[in-house]
């Protein structure tokens, strides 16, 4: 999940630039972390989305995407998420148009150990800053992928609250790139 310096994953003042990235056509993250990207979307063998991120035309816009940028290795993400299975967590039954997309209804914490159970290995999570914050307070989540963008959000959604104060993490890898966000990856310390 991209965050600003100050811990938020959006902004709610105005103009704020606080990502350098706001997943539109013009990519300026460096050639490292773009590298980063598509090896960890190489990865895993599946993708955890929210119905919201779904129905807000989340598949549709990376098939836009890898079709815009076919065989462009700084692309490859686009076209694996559409390879990917895709477990759309969701309380309120929908269906999907997308290939190789599997709807889990449910209670959240139910339908999200469904989806581990019927992945073949790692799952990444792709979804808003309630899904995340959701995910994190049902213990949910072995590992924390953020990347720390170098501007300040100034007020926005987080994905952290007082109800994960006795959560900790342990760093298993940070990542300076080149255009100056700071890729950290934290464990999940179990008890």
């Amino acid at each position: 999940m991209q965050t600003s310096i100050d811990g938020c994953v959006d902004s709610h003042v105005p103009g704020s630039t606080w990502n350098l990235w706001d997943w539109g056509p013009d990519w300026p993250w460096s050639p490292d972390l773009r590298k980063r990207f598509n090896d960890l979307l190489d990865s895993v063998s599946g993708i955890v989305l929210s119905r919201p991120m779904v129905s807000e035309g989340y598949l549709d816009h990376w098939k836009r995407t890898a079709d815009q940028h076919p065989g462009d290795p700084d692309h490859r993400f686009a076209h694996r998420i559409g390879e990917l299975p895709k477990f759309v967590i969701t309380e309120h039954g929908t269906a999907s148009a997308w290939p190789n997309t599997t709807v889990v209804t449910g209670p959240l914490a139910e339908s999200t150990r469904q989806a581990k159970a019927a992945a073949t290995g790692d799952l990444v999570c792709f979804g808003g800053a309630g899904f995340a914050r959701a995910l994190l307070r049902h213990d949910l989540v072995d590992d924390l992928l953020l990347a720390v963008n170098p501007g300040v959000a100034g007020d926005g959604p987080r994905i952290f609250d007082a109800s994960m104060a006795h959560d900790s993490y342990e760093l298993a890898e940070a990542f300076p790139s080149a255009c100056g966000i700071l890729l950290v990856h934290w464990a999940k310390r179990r008890r």
